[in-house]
């Protein structure tokens, strides 16, 4: 049977191959959340990112898929720098021996960043002036009758 050792808690458990890294931490009442993050997640649906752990060595667990690093490449606004043995909790099988390290650094990418905040300010003008020219063609169109 595979070992998981939590690295920050200090402990170890035997788990079954093929199961779920999330859901066993719950499970064991190990959190992989921080602060609001408890309530405000996606319950292990690859939507928020906000399971990360890293995992020593990057074995003991099945390969990272596209889906996964999308997600945890940040979201819309906030782009971050990922590790190559960052993962998903929710995402993570064991078929090994692992360690595990519960809140691991995650930095931004600056630059995606601002880039990011670029485009989103340029859609966001664009946005106001497509409403501007809806409401001035409804009032033309009020008054013409």
């Amino acid at each position: 049977m595979p070992v998981i050792t939590f690295f920050n808690e200090h402990r170890s458990f035997e788990v079954d191959a093929g199961t779920n890294l999330r859901r066993f931490m719950l499970h064991m009442h190990i959190t992989p959340y921080r602060g609001i993050d408890r309530l405000l997640n996606c319950r292990g649906h690859n939507f928020c990112g906000t399971c990360a752990v890293e995992i020593e060595n990057g074995k003991g667990v099945t390969p990272r898929g596209q889906d996964e690093e999308a997600t945890l490449a940040g979201n819309l606004a906030v782009a971050r720098l990922v590790g190559k043995n960052m993962r998903l909790a929710c995402q993570s099988t064991i078929v090994g021996d692992v360690v595990v390290r519960t809140f691991p650094d995650r930095p931004l990418d600056a630059e995606k960043t601002r880039q990011r905040f670029a485009l989103i300010g340029l859609a966001t003008f664009f946005g106001f002036v497509l409403a501007a020219m809806f409401v001035l063609l409804l009032l033309d169109m009020i008054k013409v009758m």
